[in-house]
C-alpha cells in the first residue's frame, strides 16, 4: 500500500496530464473547426454578403491576338535568322502574314548614308532570304530590309529597302544582272530624327 503524500503525487501527476489531454484535444477540435469548409448554407450566406449592393454592369475584355502567328511563320523566321546569324549579320528578322520578311540590319562597320553604303547588307539580306526560300519556306512575296548603323553609341535607322522576291530570284537565276537588281529596288530614306 502506498502511502498518503505519495498517493497524492500521483493524483497530482494524472490531475496534470489530463488537464494536458484536455488542452490538446480542445485545440486539435478548434483547428479542425476553423479550417473545415464551410456548409452549402454557409458558403451561400457568405457570398450573398461579399457581393456589392449595387451592381455596373461589366465591359467585356477583348480577347488579346497577335497577328498572323503560325508554325510555319515561325519555322521560317528561324530559319532567316539562322542564316542570318551564318553571315555574321547584327540584326533581327521578322516574318509576318503579310506576306514580307524583314530585316533590321545593323552595319557594325561602316556608315551608311546610302545605298551604296547599304549595300553589303542588302545583297546579304537578299541572299538569306533566297536561301530561306530554296529551303521551302515560300511564304513571302516581299523583303525588306531596314538599315541601321551606329552614331554616337546608338543605332540610328538609315535607309529602307525593298525588293520582291521575284526580282531576287530573277537576279539568283541570272535573268536580271546587279545593276538591273539595284534598279527595281524601293529605296527610302528614313526621316531625320531631332
Amino acid at each position: 500500500m502506498l502511502d498518503v503524500p505519495t498517493q497524492r503525487t500521483y493524483r497530482v501527476i494524472v490531475a496534470i496530464l489530463i488537464g494536458i489531454s484536455v488542452v490538446a484535444l480542445s485545440l486539435v477540435a478548434m483547428a479542425l473547426i476553423v479550417t473545415r469548409p464551410p456548409s452549402a448554407q454557409q458558403a451561400a450566406t457568405l457570398t450573398a454578403a461579399a457581393r456589392p449592393r449595387h451592381t455596373a454592369t461589366p465591359i467585356p475584355t477583348p480577347v488579346p491576338t497577335l497577328p498572323g502567328v503560325s508554325p510555319d511563320l515561325l519555322l521560317c523566321q528561324r530559319q532567316a535568322g539562322q542564316a542570318m546569324h551564318a553571315r555574321q549579320m547584327a540584326g533581327a528578322v521578322n516574318l509576318a502574314d503579310d506576306h514580307r520578311l524583314t530585316f533590321q540590319w545593323v552595319s557594325q562597320q561602316w556608315p551608311v548614308t546610302d545605298l551604296n553604303g547599304a549595300l553589303g547588307g542588302v545583297i546579304s539580306g537578299l541572299d538569306v532570304a533566297l536561301e530561306v526560300w530554296q529551303n521551302g519556306c515560300t511564304l513571302y512575296d516581299r523583303v525588306q530590309i531596314e538599315v541601321y548603323d551606329r552614331e554616337y553609341g546608338q543605332q540610328v535607322h538609315r535607309l529602307t529597302v525593298v525588293a520582291q522576291m521575284s526580282d531576287a530570284l530573277y537576279w539568283r537565276t541570272g535573268e536580271i544582272n546587279d545593276a538591273e537588281l539595284i534598279a527595281r529596288l524601293e529605296v527610302r530614306r528614313a526621316p531625320r530624327a531631332n
